[in-house]
This record gives structure tokens, C-alpha cells and sequence, in this order.
């Protein structure tokens, strides 16, 4: 591990969004807040057009999360918070993880033995933040369940305690009626409390744009989480009496349910391995190596009983599960045909590997059977029967996870014929004594299709049930009549969402990774890569969740701390949520009061200066809709039946969306995307996907409003040229770029490569042109340890450093269609006043070029021109 080269002795300087100083001048973006108070204009709606509306008016939301203790300051700190955050231009707060077990202060009074009270003091201090933010304009979004813990005590059976995840928990409240009725009692308890500072319930108030149910969960999904697997046996029970009942209102009788699930047996056919017991050591088998990972392969020629074997040991370890793999491939697979796979196999120390059979070419794509193996030392036979849904001339069955740790595995006797016997049902009348077991996701891929289809479509009506149960009770019994929506797409499906208010999206780009346990704060790293290089970027993959004829909103958006291009994260959701419509976007997260003046976590906005300075230039852009949508919809059909066919071939964190019906995310630079639920619903002058060609390294919006070129390999950059937002973003250093209306940017120089960030955000365009720029190139705290783990991989461990905050900003030069004579300019400070004067150099008769420079020690500068 080495040190990681920081900017301190690189010109920079400090920077701190001052949490106690409301700022004062050009930086002060609350006149975007045209409601005051939040709920002025009524109700916030859904329009036949699929967008929110307020009254006839077309309405966009701008947001930031504000988490956990953070939703409860001290009464003196609710108004200078939301002071703060109406001036970076949000119109919107998303109040988050409320009910967290781990937070404090918490809504819920957890040091009452159960989840089933309200924390008196803390409702009283959200009270406070709401009105302050109300009376500002700001509007609000209430989550209901985030990160609640359930216990006995709630009235729960005793094993509810042995669930340590409460992911898990919130699965299995999908279709438990005893949690069922603790969220609506929960939901009751919050939308009817009557705010003493507004005189209203929050269920009465306007102010209270959306309630979401359940983040980012789903039944679907804690079933691929293996969450079902894991529960105690009274919650299997309970799926399992409705899986039965499920089944009998779809069947006849038990022998109608064996038929249709294709129980058979067929006889063992030809042996289809060739050495298959290393008669001739590794001939036709292959060991991969990727990345750093290395293994040694050595034939044991006594390994199991007397017989040979494989052993293959780590040399060198890897944290990517497929960089160390065994396979052999050339194997001719047929669909819907039956297998017998069989092996020993042991390790020299307990661990869990992969099992695949997959493709063995480009795209190496899953052919429908993969098994966990737990190992031990001592030989298991393991034997599988399965039937592929898809088939491969080129097939292989593959073993992977061998290098993420040290120690060796061995492998001997593999067998791999077409025949065997398939079961699918217990002996006995199974239907009529509901005994049908339900099926875990470890079971998945040996599953055959046809169970597969009928679980997958038991769990889809039982989640249905629920958002469906959980949306009336609050619209129809509680009387809230605003915005509600569930879960994310993704972690949920498009159909399942659409029936509700909003499809909703989250995206991080590089989120934490923890080698170790969940969220070790001593062991993680993030990949210090930035999004302007990648051809998968999260705005390519945001894109394919929205649903024609259904408001879109992003509730959660990051590029998380330490990495160092973290600036180019706002614009980018914002130059994109513009030209493609979207309805609302949230970056994540606002942060606390705790630690003023150092950036104290992966994901804090405010004490982030790269973040932070340029929240309310994204906020002008999006909410102005300063970039215009595309002119062209791409829009592709993605009927139920697809969307259920697509769950077969889905993993936990990646539920079906548009790109199942061949909606391509890489061209959300050029036009707008969606997927309509059905054929009928696709527009008539709408695109089809394959209409359309990407081009592969220069992408151009279809209105000229924005541009990603990514033509120097490395070297990506993003340009904005609409009239009131201009932008660049990237490895912009050395470039003269045209912004557009004769208006041009040369970076002379700029940290990281060439990377920066330069945003000019009209304020005002007559009598007076007036303007904010906003410049950065990337942000960290004084003393923070950096330290470099190889693989693009960096870390700080719990070293993040001290006050203040350190920022380094780009030497450039941006030339106005003004003349001199008539330009001022100032450099501001912290606090938004005008720190300095400085002069404009003369370009021409009727041009000025405005320096920006790490001299003048800001982020932000104030241009006015007059006509």
C-alpha cells in the first residue's frame, strides 16, 4: 500500500460552507423558490402527460436527502438549515432513514424495548425543520420504511429477533400481515400527527409533496437476497400456506400441477466431459487467471481414493470473484433438456465457491443453472439435475471465487450426462394438504423452468398486493392526496411500480466497497475512477428505468467521497435529467452539523465543496429546464410477460427494466428514453431502439444542447450549451471549447490530468446580464491519508483528516460576447459577498475574457454585463 498523491502543495486553498452564515448575494439560489410557502398552489398531481403539476403549472423537483439524526437539529439549527439548503435551490427535502435503529436522534423511541413509539422530542424538533422548510418553499418527501428494526416486543413471533438484517426483515413485510399492519400503524402515526408549527396533519399538508413506502426493497428481491432462504421457519411457514393457496386457485389438483411442471425421469445417456477424471491431467480443462489473481494447478495422483484429482491453489488473492476460474468448455448444451452434473470436491480450510454453466465465449452469459458450494475438508459428492432454458453451442461449466482468498481447492470424478430423474413434487396428495414447499433461491438454478415461472408470478401478485394495500391506506384511509410511489426500479419491477404514482431510480457511481463486514468504517475502498471515461455510466443505466406516461424521479445520487473526480457528478444527472424530462432528483446526502468544515462521509453534499458550490448552478439547469428535453423519444414495449420472462435471468440488485426490451442507456446523451408497459402505449413518432445508431466516442444531443466526447481515450469531457446553463465537465485542460451564443472556455491548466468543472449560470439577462461561475476541480480535507490499494482502488480507513477543507480549482480563461468596457467581474468569498474586484481583458471591440485562477483562492465568481 502506498500513499496517494494529494493536491495540498498543488495551489490549493480553503474552502467551507459555513452551516451557521446563511450566504449573501449571487450564490443565494432561493429565488428558484417560486411557492412560498410549500403547498401555496395546492396539491402536487400527476398530468395526462405523465409529469407533476401544481395547479396547471408543470413542476420539477431539485432535492437533497437529509438522513437519519439529521432530520431532528436543535431548534436554533432548523432555520439556518433551511436556509441553507432553499439557497442552494433545492424546492425539495427527502426525509430519510427517520425510523433507523442505528440513528440518533431517531422518530422512534427504541429505548422502549419496540419500534411501536414516537420519540417525543425528536417529532417536536422535525415539527420545527418541516415549518422552516415549508415556509421557505421547500417541499417534502416522507419515506416510511427505511432502516426500522422490528422486535418481539412489537407483538411479533420470538423469532423475529433472530433476523439480524432488517432488509430481511422488510422482505418478509411484503406478505406477513403482522408487519403489514406495524408499517400502516407506523404510516398512521406519522401522516395524521398534527404539526403544532403549521396547524395541519401531515397527511392535510400540500407541503408534503410524496410518500415513499418501502426503500429499496421488495419480496422479489429479498427472495434473490436469499433473504427467504435464511428465515425462521415460522415466516417460511406462512409464505409457504400462501404459495398453496396461490397454487390452488391455479390448479385443479396435484397430478394438474406435476404436469405442468414436467416431472420425469430419462435415462443417463453418454458421458459428455472428455477427462473427465484427469486420466490426462489438465487436458481440456482450463484455469484462468485475470487481474492479479494467480493459482498453481497440480494433478494429485492419489487426490480421491486412489483415484486423481485437481488441486488448485491461490498464489496471489484477488477481490474479483471471476478473476480466478476453472472450467472446461466446448460443451453443445441444449435448451429445455435434462442434465446430470456430478463432482467431488474439498478445500483445505471451510469456504464457499462458484458454480456456473455458462457461455464459453463472448458475451459469457448464464445459461440458467449456478449453485453455491460450501467446502470443507473433507470430499463431498455433489450431484445436480437440471434443465437449461436456453441452450449453447459453446457452452461450459465453470468454477469461480477461487482466488478471492488463500488456500487451495481440489476437484476429481466430474461426470456430465444428458438423462437423469427430476422430482417436483413431494409423494402424496401435496396441493390438497398445502405441503407444496416454496422455493429458496439457492434452489434457483436447479429449478426447472416451468416452477420457476409459476413462483416468480406467485411472488409478483403477493408484492403487488402489498404496494397496492400499503398506497390505499394511506390515499384512501389515512386522506393524504399527494405523490405516492413504492421502491426503486431495480429493486423492484417497472409494471409493479407503475401502478402506484412515480417510477423512481437510484444510482451511485462507485459506491464504498467493504472487503471485510458491512459498512467496516476501518476496511473499504472506492474505485477512483471518473464517470466522464466510462461507456456505463449510472445516467446509461437511470434511463432505462422510466416508464412512459409515469413521472421519473432519481430519490438518491452520488459519486461518493474520497474519489477525486467527484465534481463532475451534479452536472452530469443534472445536464441529463434535463434532456431527458425527468421530474425530480435528489442527490444524496445533505450531511449533519456534526465535524464543520470537513467533508465526514462518503456521501455528504454540504461539507463538500466539489459537491456543495455547484448544487445550485444543477438546480438552476434542472428546474429552469434550461437544457431542453430532447426532441426525439426512444421508446421500446415491455409487456408483463416479458418483464416475468426477464425475472429468470435477474440478480437482487438488478430487477428487469428497459434493457430487457432492447432500450441501449448510452444514448440518453442524444434523445430522450422509456419503455412503454405495453405495445399500444409506444408513441406514434417515437424510435424504435435498433432505428437509432450510437455513435461509439462522440455523442451529441438531439436539440445541440450537450455533448460527450470521449474520442481522446482518457480524456473524456461533457459540454452543456444551452442559453442560461453553460458547462464543461471532465479532462477539459488544454482545451478550447465553444460553450455556444459566442462564448468560449480555454483551460490552461488543471489538477488530476486536465480535470475540472466550470459552470456559468445566467441569474438575470435584462436590464443587466448577470451570471454565477462556478469553477472546481476536486475537494478534500486538510491532512486526510490517502493511501492507493492498486486496481484503481483508494482509501482512507477512518483517517479522513481535519478542518478545513481544502479545494483546487483549474487555471482558465472564459471569454463573453460583452464588451469590456461594460463587464464587471468579482471573485466571492465563503460567504457569497464580493471579495475583490477584477479586471476583464479586452478581446477584440466586443468581447471580454474573464480569468479564473487558483490566485484569486474561489469557487465561485459574479459577472455582470451591461447591454
Amino acid at each position: 500500500m502506498k500513499r496517494f498523491s494529494t493536491m495540498q502543495t498543488q495551489g490549493s486553498f480553503p474552502w467551507v460552507a459555513r452551516y451557521n452564515e446563511p450566504l449573501q448575494g449571487a450564490p443565494d439560489f432561493s429565488f428558484l423558490l417560486d411557492h412560498k410557502p410549500a403547498g401555496a398552489k395546492g396539491w402536487v398531481r400527476v398530468g395526462a402527460d405523465g409529469h407533476y403539476y401544481l395547479g396547471k403549472q408543470r413542476v420539477r423537483f431539485w432535492g437533497v436527502n437529509v438522513s437519519a439524526g439529521a432530520c431532528f437539529p436543535e431548534p436554533e439549527d432548523a432555520s439556518r438549515m433551511a436556509t441553507q439548503i432553499a439557497q442552494a435551490g433545492c424546492n425539495i427535502v427527502r426525509f430519510h432513514h427517520m425510523d433507523a435503529f442505528w440513528a440518533n436522534p431517531c422518530l422512534i423511541d427504541y429505548a422502549r424495548g419496540n419500534s411501536r413509539h414516537f420519540n417525543a422530542q425528536a417529532l417536536a424538533r422535525f415539527d420545527e425543520l418541516f415549518a422552516q422548510l415549508r415556509a421557505r418553499g421547500v417541499y417534502v418527501n416522507l419515506n416510511l420504511l427505511v432502516n426500522r428494526r422490528f422486535y418481539a416486543a412489537d407483538g411479533l413471533p420470538a423469532e423475529i429477533d433472530q433476523i439480524g438484517e432488517v432488509k430481511a426483515q422488510h422482505a418478509i413485510g411484503c406478505y406477513y400481515r403482522p408487519l403489514i399492519d406495524l408499517q400502516k400503524e407506523y404510516a398512521r402515526q406519522l401522516l395524521t400527527h398534527r404539526n403544532p408549527k403549521t396547524g395541519r396533519t401531515y397527511a392535510e399538508d400540500p407541503a408534503v409533496a410524496m410518500v415513499e413506502i418501502n426503500n429499496e426493497n421488495g419480496l422479489i428481491q429479498g427472495w434473490l437476497m436469499g433473504y427467504l432462504d435464511s428465515a425462521p421457519k415460522v415466516f417460511q411457514d406462512d409464505l409457504q400456506r400462501q404459495w398453496n393457496e396461490w397454487l390452488q386457485r391455479r390448479y385443479a389438483d396435484t397430478d394438474a400441477v406435476r404436469r405442468a411442471w414436467g416431472e420425469r425421469r430419462e435415462p443417463l445417456g453418454e458421458e459428455m466431459l472428455r477427462n473427465p477424471r484427469f486420466a490426462d491431467g489438465l487436458q481440456h480443462w482450463v484455469v484462468e487467471q485475470h487481474g492479479e489473481a494467480r493459482l498453481q494447478a497440480e494433478v494429485v495422483p492419489a487426490g480421491m481414493g486412489g483415484a486423481p484429482s485437481i488441486r488448485l491453489r491461490t498464489v496471489q488473492t484477488s477481490l474479483t470473484d471471476w478473476h480466478g476460474q476453472f472450467n472446461q468448455p466446448n460443451l453443445r448444451l441444449q435448451a429445455e433438456r435434462l442434465y446430470t452434473l456430478r463432482f467431488a470436491a474439498r478445500a483445505d480450510r471451510p469456504r464457499t465457491i462458484g458454480l456456473t454453466v455458462m457461455q464459453a465465449r463472448e458475451p459469457w452469459a448464464w445459461l440458467g443453472f449456478a449453485q453455491n458450494l460450501a467446502l470443507d475438508t473433507q470430499w463431498r459428492t455433489f450431484e445436480f439435475t437440471f434443465v437449461l432454458p436456453r441452450g449453447e453451442e459453446n457452452a461450459r461449466i465453470n468454477f469461480y471465487r477461487l482466488a478471492m482468498e488463500p488456500g487451495a481447492v481440489e476437484f476429481a470424478d466430474f461426470s456430465l450426462r444428458p438423462g437423469g430423474t427430476l422430482r417436483v413434487l413431494p409423494d402424496g396428495d401435496a396441493l390438497a394438504e398445502r405441503r407444496i414447499p416454496i422455493i429458496l433461491h439457492s434452489q434457483r438454478s436447479a429449478t426447472p423452468t416451468p416452477i420457476l415461472r409459476d413462483w416468480l408470478q406467485f411472488l409478483w401478485d403477493t408484492e403487488r398486493a402489498y404496494w397496492l394495500e400499503m398506497a390505499t391506506y394511506i390515499k384512501r384511509d389515512l386522506g393524504y392526496k399527494g405523490i405516492v410511489f413504492g421502491t426503486i426500479i431495480i429493486c423492484s419491477t417497472p409494471h409493479l411500480m407503475a401502478q402506484l404514482d412515480t417510477v423512481d431510480g437510484h444510482a451511485y457511481w462507485m459506491h464504498p466497497e467493504f472487503p471485510g463486514a458491512a459498512w467496516d468504517f476501518n476496511n473499504w475502498f472506492v474505485r477512483n475512477e471518473p464517470m466522464v471515461n466510462s461507456d456505463s455510466a449510472t445516467v446509461h443505466r437511470l434511463a432505462q428505468h422510466r416508464v412512459w406516461g409515469k413521472p421519473y424521479t432519481v430519490t438518491e445520487y452520488d459519486h461518493p467521497a474520497p474519489n477525486q473526480y467527484a465534481a463532475e457528478g451534479l452536472p452530469l444527472l443534472a445536464a441529463h435529467g434535463a434532456l431527458q424530462d425527468w421530474d425530480g432528483l435528489f442527490p444524496f446526502d445533505y450531511g449533519g452539523s456534526e465535524g464543520e468544515g470537513r467533508i465526514g462521509g462518503f456521501f455528504e453534499q454540504r461539507t463538500h465543496p466539489a459537491k456543495w458550490a455547484l448544487m445550485r448552478a444543477c438546480a438552476a439547469l434542472f428546474l429552469r429546464a434550461d437544457v431542453r428535453p430532447a426532441k426525439q423519444l426512444v421508446c421500446a414495449a415491455f409487456p408483463r410477460e416479458a418483464e416475468m420472462d426477464a425475472l429468470r435471468q435477474v440478480w437482487a440488485w438488478g430487477l428487469p427494466d428497459g434493457r430487457f426490451a432492447g432500450l441501449d442507456g448510452k444514448a440518453a446523451t442524444m434523445h430522450r428514453l422509456a419503455t412503454a408497459l405495453e405495445p399500444a402505449q409506444v408513441p406514434r413518432d417515437a424510435l424504435r431502439p435498433d432505428a437509432i445508431t450510437i455513435p461509439d466516442r462522440r455523442r451529441v444531443a438531439d436539440t445541440g444542447e450537450l455533448i460527450w466526447d470521449r474520442t481522446q481515450a482518457g480524456r473524456g469531457y461533457v459540454v452543456v450549451r444551452a442559453k442560461r446553463s453553460k458547462m464543461a465537465i471532465g479532462f477539459i485542460g488544454g482545451r478550447t471549447l465553444d460553450l455556444g451564443d459566442k462564448f468560449s472556455l480555454q483551460v490552461q491548466d488543471a489538477p488530476l490530468g486536465g480535470f475540472c468543472v466550470v459552470a456559468l449560470t445566467v441569474l438575470q439577462e435584462k436590464p443587466v446580464w448577470r451570471t454565477l461561475i462556478t469553477t472546481v476541480s476536486t475537494a478534500e480535507n486538510t491532512g486526510w491519508n490517502l493511501r492507493d490499494l492498486g486496481e484503481g482502488r483508494i482509501t482512507l480507513g477512518n483517517q479522513w483528516g481535519s478542518a478545513p477543507t481544502r479545494v483546487a480549482v483549474p487555471t482558465a480563461t472564459l471569454t463573453l460576447p460583452y464588451p469590456a468596457a461594460r463587464v464587471r467581474v468579482w471573485a466571492l468569498g465563503e460567504d457569497g459577498k464580493r471579495a475583490r474586484a477584477l479586471k476583464p481583458t479586452p478581446v477584440g471591440k466586443d468581447r471580454a475574457a474573464v480569468e479564473l485562477s487558483p490566485q484569486h483562492r474561489t469557487l465561485w465568481y459574479e459577472v455582470e454585463a451591461r447591454g
